[in-house]
């Protein structure tokens, strides 16, 4: 009986031993339990943040393009209208040319008439230069 007793106490206290280390591990996992829901809180506001963020930089990115756009089209107009002012302007030059030469012509024309004139009036004198 005092045997059986030992053999029970011994028993008793690999119980004890065997509970002690699972409260241990039990504490332990507990801690790397809250560990671990701090984390995820942590990760969980990062990734709110980062979501913010990035809808924002999104939405900047499309006004950004759409205002691109925009300045495209208004400098596609503004060549357009250069350039058909351009064509105006280089239609004005030729006609302004044409006038210039038949102008210039015809003040030879008048030039080269008034002389034969004048030469059958009265022969030039040594003092004058036409």
């Amino acid at each position: 009986m005092k045997e059986t007793i030992f053999e029970l106490e011994d028993q008793v206290e690999q119980h004890r031993a065997v509970k002690l280390h699972n409260n241990q591990l039990i504490s332990e996992l507990e801690s790397s339990v809250i560990k671990l829901e701090e984390q995820k809180s942590d990760l969980e506001r990062q990734l709110k943040t980062l979501t913010k963020q990035m809808k924002e930089e999104t939405e900047e990115w499309r006004r950004f393009q759409a205002d691109l756009q925009t300045a495209v089209v208004v400098a596609n107009d503004i060549k357009c209208e250069a350039q058909q002012e351009l064509r105006t302007v280089k239609r004005k030059l030729l006609e302004e040319e044409e006038k210039n030469a038949r102008l210039q012509k015809e003040l030879g024309d008048v030039q080269g008439h008034g002389r034969v004139v004048t030469s059958r009036a009265a022969p030039p004198s040594l003092g004058s230069v036409s």
